[in-house]
């Protein structure tokens, strides 16, 4: 299983910006979410056009995600169909994204730690 990073944003807040498209039918790599500062905040939104979404968070250890044996839960918001955002609360060590294979349409699934 593959582990994504988050890139570091520059500018006005300090952070971490991830963005991806998720074919249909398809969960994506786990992106790995590094320790959280003090008042950091993880945002995740998904915007599935015509297809569904969700999205999965694991409390897992580093090493237990990495062997692809981490526990994975869905996020209190459901299962998506449009644009659905929501905060994470508390730390968390990996976001994925998994897709419905019923609409030939993709995903975009984006998460910004700030």
């Amino acid at each position: 299983m593959a582990i994504q990073t988050l890139k570091e944003r520059t500018g006005r807040f300090l952070g971490w910006h991830h963005t991806e498209v998720v074919a249909h039918g398809v969960t994506s790599d786990t992106l790995a979410i590094p320790p959280l500062m003090a008042g950091q905040r993880i945002y995740v939104k998904v915007i599935a056009a015509s297809n569904s979404a969700s999205v999965e968070f694991t409390l897992s250890s580093d090493a237990t995600v990495a062997a692809g044996t981490a526990v994975w839960e869905t996020w209190a918001s459901g299962v998506a169909v449009g644009s659905k955002s929501a905060i994470l609360l508390g730390p968390v060590t990996g976001v994925r994204c998994t897709t419905a294979t019923t609409a030939s349409v993709n995903t975009t699934f984006d998460v910004v730690v700030g």
